[in-house]
């Protein structure tokens, strides 16, 4: 990350003359409080000057921050407005067709349809297709409700005591990677969390552990992990190409990816996961193992 990024080369210049400024003042008053220097007039009038010499390109840079911060601001609130538009669609517009239409039909359909009407048309298939569907839309209907719940000034994110193993298993028994996950009997039974969003979040790094991974059984364990003086932790641990705790934190910042990375991807998924963790009050880390990659949400300290 540069942190001259955005800034102009005028003001470049500006903070490099402050800087250079300050230095000699600091360096010359050095000089005087320790005698190598003879304390007279010169040296009072050399003081005034610099604090006066480090004002102007020090305004300059201070200037052209506030001005940068203003356009940013109003950049931000104009896009607010497009995401609570987009907002106001999903949690209203699509809540009617997933929540309200779609399970009435079904509903409808099948109380018109005998077993016999089923077998001979050969629809009991479709039908269980149309339902998972549809249990699967208002699964991710239910996230997305959540976090666009955390757009709003003040929001305060919906927790409730759930059994991590209860809500992981239902999130997941419909995904074409389910049979490679292994949850563990000893997660917290009684964990206060968004289901929605916490489970959104372990998914994601789910996902990650199957996607980079090279392995020709891949594999993902979700268990517990605790101790007196280190903490209580859910794990997350996979078999793939493994990443040290720097790189993970690397590749946690927004649009981070990985050089040479072959597999598509924007470079949010983690960001916003652990950001998602952070809303629960949890801390995000990993270590490189043996196998591969495990990542610690650590929950509260015992």
């Amino acid at each position: 990350m540069n942190y001259l990024d955005g800034i102009s080369v005028r003001s470049r210049l500006c903070l490099l003359c402050s800087t250079l400024i300050m230095l000699t003042f600091f360096v010359f008053k050095t000089l005087v409080v320790f005698r190598y220097i003879h304390h007279s007039t010169f040296t009072h009038w050399f003081e005034y000057l610099s604090v006066i010499a480090f004002m102007p390109p020090f305004f300059v840079v201070v200037k052209e921050f506030l001005q940068n911060k203003a356009k940013i601001a109003d950049s931000l609130s104009q896009k607010n407005i497009y995401l609570e538009h987009a907002a106001k669609i999903i949690r209203h517009d699509m809540h009617s067709g997933i929540n309200t239409y779609l399970p009435r039909g079904i509903k409808s359909l099948q109380r018109r349809l005998t077993q016999e009407n089923i077998d001979e048309l050969k629809i009991g298939a479709p039908l269980r297709l149309l339902e998972d569907g549809l249990h699967h839309a208002q699964k991710v209907y239910n996230g997305v409700y959540e976090f666009t719940n955390l757009v709003k000034e003040n929001a305060v994110l919906n927790k409730t005591e759930c059994n991590i193993k209860s809500i992981l298993e239902d999130y997941l028994k419909l995904t074409a990677y389910n049979n490679q996950v292994i949850i563990s009997d000893n997660l917290p039974q009684a964990l206060p969390v968004n289901e929605a969003l916490f489970c959104t979040a372990v998914d994601n790094l789910i996902r990650n552990g199957l996607k980079y991974n090279d392995s020709p059984t891949k594999w993902i364990k979700i268990y517990y992990e605790g101790s007196y003086y280190q903490g209580s932790f859910i794990c997350v641990e996979d078999n793939g190409r493994g990443l040290t705790g720097e790189e993970f934190i690397e590749l946690s910042k927004p649009y981070a990816r990985k050089a040479g990375q072959v597999e598509a991807g924007t470079g949010l998924g983690l960001n916003i996961t652990i950001e998602i963790l952070k809303e629960h009050g949890f801390t995000v880390h990993a270590n490189k193992t043996e196998f591969g990659t495990k990542v610690f949400i650590k929950i509260h300290n015992d």
